[in-house]
């Protein structure tokens, strides 16, 4: 069985992640130009934007790697991180297109009570969460989160918030359903110390032997990339439609 971060990859992320861009439909050349380009640019987003968040976390100490586990790091991050950042998105990626969504924009997708109740929502969880941080120690890590969090929610609902509520179905679906995978195998590298939450950092909040932060870890992240894929596509198509009705 796995006993480095490298080869808990091979054996439980990759092989699940071949599967579903195997089988991934084939969709006409321009809507996988630009699930592509979305994937792309949702890879870059993820490893920019939870570098920083992961290193501080380690460094405090939220969460630690066990003997020989890591080979090698950058910024307190091990590689196998990194590959965690991008196999995540990828494969919660491809099962959305796998299962697929409709990106049509319509009219009322920009209607402004759920755009607002989204950005409520994200800054609720941005002020709450950096409170918690600073409250006590065994907030840190889902404070910590919380507040890394609510900018991306505030972003994302500020944008299409309309076409959420319209069209809930698919993203909560491809959020949900690899998620419950991740929490699985994250179970299972916690139970064989491939990585230690801090007990002094974390609640001690544990459904099922899975660390309430990890439980959330997972599923936000899961939420923010698939939320981000099609909302792309979204605006996407709004100015498709925008240009085409410019045009004389």
């Amino acid at each position: 069985m796995p006993s480095t971060y490298l080869q808990f990859h091979l054996v439980f992320t990759l092989p699940p992640l071949l599967l579903l861009w195997y089988l991934t439909p084939t969709y006409e050349p321009t809507r996988r130009r630009r699930g592509a380009i979305g994937l792309a640019i949702l890879v870059a987003i993820a490893v920019a934007y939870t570098t920083p968040w992961g290193s501080y976390m380690i460094q405090r100490g939220a969460w630690a790697y066990g003997e020989g586990v890591v080979t090698a790091r950058l910024l307190s991050i091990p590689l196998g991180e990194y590959l965690f950042f991008g196999i995540q998105t990828l494969t919660v990626g491809f099962y959305l297109y796998w299962r697929g969504f409709d990106p049509r924009y319509e009219p009322g997708d920009f209607a402004w009570l759920p755009r607002i109740a989204g950005v409520a929502a994200g800054v609720a969880l941005f002020g709450g969460g950096l409170w918690m941080v600073f409250q006590r120690p065994s907030w840190l890590y889902i404070g910590g989160l919380l507040a890394w969090v609510g900018p991306v929610v505030a972003l994302q609902w500020a944008v299409g918030g309309g076409y959420l509520v319209r069209k809930p179905r698919a993203w909560i679906e491809a959020s949900l359903v690899p998620t419950v995978y991740l929490w699985i195998i994250d179970r299972w590298a916690i139970g064989r110390g491939l990585w230690i939450l801090s007990d002094r950092y974390t609640t001690g909040v544990a459904p099922f032997g899975l660390p309430i932060e990890e439980i959330l870890f997972f599923l936000s992240a899961g939420v923010m990339t698939v939320t981000g894929l099609v909302l792309f596509e979204w605006v996407v198509d709004w100015n498709d439609q925008r240009t085409a009705a410019a045009e004389p």
